[in-house]
Parts: structure tokens; C-alpha cells; sequence
């Protein structure tokens, strides 16, 4: 039987500009929600002078608790899969079982294998280390990434429309941070560079109003409470 390997993105992977710089044929993309995975600002690279936190993401199934994200999901080959661990250099890939899966638009074939980029925690260097930093902060231009993507899941799917895609985005993304650099090219005139500018601000104003005021820690709630939602201040 033929496998087919799909990759779950929920970073910078869900937009399709930046999905395409690596797997040029993962032009189109299905929105999913998946159970067991908690996505936060907790990743960061070994890149010298790259000093920015990035989403990260781990396996979060404590019994009573209810972790799940939504993201993308796309058709990748092997070869693709390759090129893609090098790009995620500091994730490592793992398989998640399809019922784990909330399939929108029931694209999945029942042979799938999904894989999806984690991050791995020990005693010695535990998550909360990698928590947005004023050295270490969240940029915009990261962030405008990951929301035009799910701006772009809900104007190609009703579905993803229907269920607020981006607001969804927000909300399950753990350890929002008001150390966050506006980064943007021209702040004052975003829509040059990024046409959907205004929109995506909208967004963090009205889902992350206590990131819009300042007045928010970077990891007030403690790594582990169970929470259905993605607020951490």
C-alpha cells in the first residue's frame, strides 16, 4: 500500500508563502484542529544572533485536561519531509495518530501518517527557560506569518471561516508575551508589506487586549495547569 505522508503546520508553516520556500508543491493546505498538542511561545534557535521566540509545540494528555490547536495539514513526500527537518533543525519530528485529528474537510486518507514538529523539555533545561525574554521576544513579523495564514484558511474554507480560524489561533496558542517587537518593515504604514495588516492587528486587539495595554507577564500561569484556553498572563 503507497503511503502518504502529511505535516501538520502551526507556526509559520500555515501560511502558504512560507510553507512553499521549502515544499514548493504544498501550495494548498487543509485547516484541522488537533487534540493532545499545546502550541506556545517557547522555541528558540541555536542561529547565532537570531534572538526571537518562536511557536513551539509539545504532547500535553493529562487526564481531565482538554490541549488541543487547530493548524494546517498538507500532502508531503519523503524527499520533501527532509528538506523540511532541516529547516526545523531545532524541532523534532513525530508521528500523530490520525484520531487525534479533527479533519475540517475530511481530506485524510485512512493510511495517513501525520507528523508534526516538537519541542523536547528536560529538568536541566525545562520550557520555562525559553518563555518570551526582553532578549528573546515574540516580532510581529512572525506573528503577521502565522495569522495570514489562518486568514488565508478561512477565505479558501467556509468551515474554517465558520469556526474563527485566526481567533482560534489566539486563543490555543499558550504564553503570549508583552516582551513583542513590532518588527514590520514600515510600522507606521504596515499595509505596504503586508497587505492584510490592519486586519491581523484587529485581531490581537481584540483577542490579546492585555498584550495590547503591556500590563502582561510572560508566563504568569504556571506550565502545569490544565487550561482549555490559551491565555497566559
Amino acid at each position: 500500500m503507497k503511503e502518504h505522508n502529511y505535516l501538520i503546520g502551526y507556526g509559520s508553516l500555515m501560511e502558504e508563502e512560507s510553507r512553499t520556500r521549502t515544499t514548493p508543491n504544498a501550495k494548498v493546505a487543509f485547516p484541522i484542529s488537533v487534540s493532545g498538542l499545546m502550541r506556545g511561545w517557547f522555541a528558540r534557535t541555536d542561529v547565532a544572533g537570531l534572538t526571537t521566540t518562536f511557536l513551539g509545540c509539545v504532547r500535553r494528555e493529562e487526564p481531565g485536561c482538554n490541549y488541543r490547536m487547530n493548524a494546517v495539514i498538507y500532502r508531503t513526500t519523503k524527499e520533501e519531509l527532509a528538506a523540511t527537518d532541516k529547516r526545523e533543525l531545532n524541532y523534532k519530528r513525530e508521528q500523530v495518530p490520525v484520531e487525534a485529528i479533527n479533519d475540517y474537510v475530511s481530506v485524510l486518507p485512512k493510511n495517513a501518517k501525520v507528523w508534526v514538529y516538537l519541542n523536547k523539555f528536560t529538568t536541566e533545561e525545562p520550557m520555562e527557560k525559553a518563555f518570551p525574554t526582553k532578549e528573546f521576544p515574540i516580532v510581529q513579523s512572525y506573528v503577521d506569518i502565522c495569522i495570514n495564514g489562518c486568514l488565508e484558511m478561512e477565505a479558501r474554507y467556509p468551515e474554517a471561516k465558520k469556526k474563527q480560524f485566526a481567533k482560534d489561533f489566539l486563543t490555543t496558542t499558550y504564553h503570549w508575551s508583552s516582551f513583542w517587537v513590532n518588527d514590520r518593515v514600515y510600522p507606521r504604514r504596515p499595509f505596504i508589506f503586508r497587505p492584510n495588516a490592519y486586519d491581523i492587528d484587529a485581531l490581537i486587539k481584540e483577542y490579546l487586549p492585555a498584550i495590547v495595554r503591556g500590563d502582561s507577564s510572560s508566563h504568569s500561569t504556571e506550565i502545569g495547569d490544565c487550561l482549555a484556553q490559551g491565555f497566559n498572563f
